[in-house]
C-alpha cells in the first residue's frame, strides 16, 4: 500500500502543470547584475562577448569606483542585488572578502596563484595588471647609464634628472612609494625624496620624460608603451628588484540574486577570450602568460614580481604618505 501511495503522489508531481512550471523557474537562469570597476568600454565589450556565448542572460551594468562598489556590498546585507563584482582593486576585494562567494572557476588551473585568492575555491581571480616600472628618455641617458635597478633611483648621478608624482595625490605615486619602502624602509625614501623632483600630477611625469626635460621616471608601464608608440624617444626598465604584482579582479557576491549566471560569467571573464579583450580595448595586461603583454611593452613572462600586500598599502597609508611628505 505504502509503495502504491509513493508511486500515486510521484505521478501527481510529475503531471500537475503547476508543480512543472515552478520546477523549471528555479532553474531559470537569465538574468545577472554587474557591479563594474572597469571603465565603460571594457565592460560592454565584456558583456557583448559573453551573450554570443549566452544569448538568454540579460545582463544589467552599474558602474562606479571600487571603494563606493564595496561600501554598497557592506550597505546591502545580507541580500545585495549585484551578483559579480567585475575587475575591482585588489584591496577592495580583500576588505569584501566576507561577502564574496568561493567559486572554482573551469580555468583554474591555468591562473597563477599569484594573481588570484589563493583559497583552494577561490573568491576572487586577476584581471588586469596595473605594472609600476622605470621609463627613461633615451636621448638623455646612454643604455649603459639607464637605471637597472629601484635601489639605482637614490644613486646622486641621477639628482635631479628624476621626476615622480606626489604620493600624496596620486595613486599609482603612493603605490610605487609603498612598494619601496617594503623593499628597502624609510632611509630609503628619505635619499629617493632628496634625489627627485615632485610633481602634483602622475601624467607630468611620463610627458616631462618624453619632451625631454627629465631623464627619469617612474609610472604605469603603459605611460611608457603610450609613448613609445608615438615616437618618443623613451624605454622602459623593469627594475632587477622586479615590480609589484598589483592587479584588479572579479568574484562572485555572496547571497545575490543570479548565483547560476554569476558562475557562467566566472568561468567566461577567466577564458583566454575575456583576457584578450581586456588586453586589446584599452592596451592592458592582462594576468595570463598566455597573451602578449600591452602594445610596445614586454610579455608577462619576461617580467620578475614580487608579492604586493595591498591590504597593507591601504592600511598604513595615512603614516607612510606624512611621512614621506616630511622627506620631501
Amino acid at each position: 500500500m505504502k509503495k502504491a501511495l509513493i508511486v500515486f503522489f510521484t505521478l501527481i508531481l510529475f503531471f500537475n502543470p503547476l508543480f512543472a512550471q515552478g520546477a523549471s523557474e528555479t532553474k531559470k537562469v537569465d538574468k545577472l547584475t554587474i557591479w563594474s570597476g572597469a571603465s565603460e568600454d571594457e565592460a560592454e565589450a565584456l558583456v557583448k562577448k559573453f551573450n554570443e556565448k549566452q544569448p538568454g542572460i540579460n545582463v544589467s551594468i552599474i558602474r562606479a569606483g571600487s571603494g563606493e562598489l564595496v561600501n554598497r556590498l557592506y550597505s546591502e546585507q545580507p541580500k545585495p542585488d549585484g551578483d559579480i563584482l567585475l575587475m575591482v582593486a585588489k584591496e577592495n576585494m580583500e576588505l569584501a572578502y566576507d561577502f564574496l562567494a568561493p567559486y572554482k572557476s573551469i580555468n583554474h588551473a591555468k591562473i597563477d596563484v599569484s594573481v588570484r585568492d589563493s583559497a583552494d575555491v577561490p573568491r576572487f581571480y586577476g584581471s588586469s595588471m596595473p605594472l609600476q616600472a622605470i621609463m627613461v628618455n633615451t636621448n638623455l641617458l646612454k643604455s649603459s647609464d639607464y637605471p637597472k635597478s629601484w635601489a639605482d633611483l637614490v644613486d646622486p648621478r641621477f639628482k635631479g634628472e628624476i621626476i615622480l608624482a606626489n604620493p600624496a595625490l596620486s595613486g599609482s605615486a603612493y603605490a610605487q612609494v609603498y612598494m619601496l619602502y617594503k623593499l628597502y624602509g624609510n632611509d630609503f625614501l628619505a635619499k629617493l625624496a632628496k634625489n627627485a623632483v615632485f610633481t602634483a600630477s602622475s601624467t607630468a611625469g611620463p610627458e616631462s620624460v618624453a619632451r625631454g626635460e627629465y631623464a627619469i621616471t617612474v609610472t604605469g608601464e603603459s605611460n611608457i608603451g603610450k609613448y613609445i608608440g608615438e615616437g618618443s624617444p623613451v624605454t622602459y626598465v623593469y627594475p632587477a628588484e622586479g615590480t609589484g604584482a598589483r592587479f584588479d579582479a572579479t568574484g562572485i557576491i555572496a547571497n545575490g540574486p543570479n548565483p547560476e549566471a554569476a558562475k557562467l560569467f566566472m568561468d567566461f571573464i577567466t577564458s583566454l577570450e575575456a583576457y584578450e579583450i581586456i588586453r586589446s580595448t584599452r592596451n592592458r595586461r592582462v594576468v595570463t602568460t598566455e597573451l602578449p603583454g600591452p602594445e610596445n611593452l614586454p610579455a608577462l613572462s619576461e617580467i620578475k614580481l614580487f608579492p604586493y600586500d595591498d591590504l597593507e598599502a591601504k592600511n598604513i597609508k595615512e603614516t607612510l604618505i606624512n611621512d614621506f611628505s616630511n622627506m620631501m
